[in-house]
């Protein structure tokens, strides 16, 4: 969505609702120039030398065009909706009208790169978005009250004027004390400096008690009344409405400040330096004291090509650590099953890939990036899921029933060698091959009742490469991988006392599976993550479309590894 003057405030709800419901938002920056002099960076050249020159170029420079990207979570379908925006910056007022007559740098080279990219430099300068910085925004709220309150600098008293200046102070104050006077009071002014003595002397001797207006060659004053201390009110709040209006861009930066939400970009360092001196303030002269102006105003801050260049699943892969070259990277068919994004339906303009260096472009692409990265990492370098999943119900419901049912699946299957019950009498050798396949509440009733009584055979074969226990056999296994059936006389046979033996083993073995089946230590089992298909969606730290809750615990895990920058490893 492309956002110009015109249409700025009426988006701006619309805006604010996107980064207010984001996951997280990408940003990118396009900027009139880049360095001040030939770049002479070389190996040898320390951080600060490389940030004071980028302080340099951020404090000369414009950003011409800022692009914004939110990105939601679809659970739906496990992928993420985005929605970009495009602004063109200018610096202007909302009138066309620079009254604080910014100067600002142009690179050729840049301009040129521009140019070629197809930025339209009409739309930038005629259509661009206004802003104003914090202490610009200071100034122009103290101007517009000074204005409209007539209040101004303390200016001197010439001795000429003072005597006239004295009488018309003693006539102001025997009209404020006589109660049977009219409702107001003029004094002749010959000249504005007269006149602006006069408000002088009444604002500092009366304060708000009295209020004055000029008509034609008098001063108008009268005694403050609720009338007008409402009509004062309204008129601040009008102030604060020129001053919102006048303000521009910046809300949106406050926005993203205020939102706590990761903030993403490609290289960002860059991005960031130009943003905070335009629209917060200067930069500080030290490395340490950016990294802490950036850290307050953005909590969260992730560089994807930093990301791209130390995790392990990825940097073998890439050949290209610049935005288009990683673009192609995570469309390669590593990446196949990681999640997707789409725009929103209000934001078709990137549907295509034919706007590439259009700021809101780039932001999209760049949140893009990031999501089908951390996925990757997700499945090839994290160590077992946490103690905890992050839905509750899920875990508590879905995994407990899966274990239970589990249980007794794995007492069924076990591969017990009893190949004689007791030395002296009849025995039963359980070929292997067999596996029980009957009803599993029928065999754990008839388990626990240690019942003598043979019933009906199964109703069907058994699986290869298991033996069954006795206490199987009594519940009534009758085929075995050879296809033979068990002979129920010799099992009659065998005493009720080798029964209650075989069915006191197994209820020892089912009351240690229900003892392990407690969730106090808040574990995940193993085999229920690996064997048991969950949502998709709700997978912790899978491949299959995790949320960014997920994705921003990943680089908190290994945050030295993963790309969670803090400025502090670039």
């Amino acid at each position: 969505m492309e956002i110009l003057r015109e249409n700025f405030h009426a988006e701006l709800p619309y805006i604010r609702e996107a980064i207010n419901e984001a996951e997280f938002i990408a940003i990118d920056a396009e900027f009139s120039g880049l360095h001040t002099e030939p770049n002479r960076r070389t190996q040898n050249t320390t951080l600060e030398e490389g940030y004071e020159e980028l302080r340099k170029s951020a404090s000369q420079f414009l950003t011409v065009q800022i692009g914004i990207a939110t990105f939601t979570f679809d659970p739906r379908n496990g992928n993420y909706v985005s929605k970009p925006f495009n602004f063109f910056i200018f610096p202007t007022t909302s009138t066309g009208y620079s009254s604080q007559g910014r100067c600002f740098l142009t690179e050729a080279s840049s301009f040129d790169f521009l140019a070629k990219n197809k930025f339209d430099f009409n739309k930038w300068i005629y259509h661009g978005v206004q802003y104003l910085t914090k202490t610009d925004e200071e100034n122009f709220r103290r101007d517009r009250i000074r204005l409209y309150n007539n209040d101004f600098d303390v200016i001197g008293i010439d001795p000429a004027i003072a005597p006239w200046l004295e009488s018309a102070i003693q006539k102001i104050t025997e009209w404020k004390d006589n109660p049977n006077a009219f409702n107001f009071v003029n004094i002749s002014a010959a000249n504005a400096y007269q006149r602006r003595l006069v408000f002088q002397e009444i604002r500092r001797i009366w304060g708000n008690e009295l209020h004055t207006r000029t008509q034609g060659s008098y001063i108008n004053i009268i005694k403050t009344t609720p009338d007008i201390i409402f009509q004062r009110q309204q008129r601040e709040a009008g102030i604060e409405k020129e001053v919102e209006y006048a303000r521009g861009f910046r809300t949106v930066i406050d926005l993203l400040s205020a939102c706590g939400k990761p903030i993403v970009g490609h290289n960002i360092v860059i991005d960031l330096a130009y943003i905070l001196a335009q629209f917060i303030g200067p930069l500080p002269p030290t490395m340490e004291e950016y990294k802490e102006m950036i850290h307050q105003t953005f909590p969260i801050v992730l560089d994807t090509k930093f990301v791209s260049s130390t995790a392990h699943s990825i940097k073998h892969l890439m050949r290209d650590s610049s935005l288009g070259g990683l673009e192609m990277l995570v469309n390669q068919v590593e990446f196949m099953g990681c999640p997707r994004v789409t725009p929103h339906y209000r934001h078709q303009r990137y549907l295509s890939n034919d706007r590439s260096h259009e700021a809101g472009y780039d932001a999209y692409v760049t949140g893009t990036i990031l999501i089908r990265m951390l996925a990757l990492i997700a499945k090839h370098e994290l160590p077992p899921p946490p103690t905890s999943l992050p839905d509750e119900k899920h875990r508590s419901i879905k995994q407990n029933n899966m274990k239970k049912s589990n249980k007794v699946e794995k007492k069924l299957n076990e591969k017990v060698d009893r190949e004689q019950l007791t030395e002296g009498k009849n025995a039963v050798l359980v070929p292997h091959g067999e596996r029980l396949a009957s009803n599993v509440t029928s065999a754990a009733s008839a388990v626990s009742a240690a019942s003598d009584t043979v019933p009906s055979s199964l109703t069907r074969p058994l699986g290869p490469s298991k033996k069954v226990s006795y206490a199987h056999v009594v519940q009534g296994s009758s085929s075995s991988a050879n296809g033979t059936s068990t002979n129920p006389s010799r099992m009659q046979q065998l005493g009720s006392e080798q029964v209650q033996v075989e069915a006191r083993s197994d209820e020892n073995i089912e009351e240690k599976e229900e003892a392990d089946d407690g969730w106090e230590d808040e574990s995940i089992d193993e085999d229920y993550n690996q064997h048991h298909v969950q949502d998709v969606h709700v997978r912790p730290f899978s491949i299959q479309s995790p949320s960014f809750k997920d994705y921003q615990n990943i680089l908190y895990w290994g945050r030295s590894n993963h790309g969670s920058i803090y400025l502090c490893n670039t």
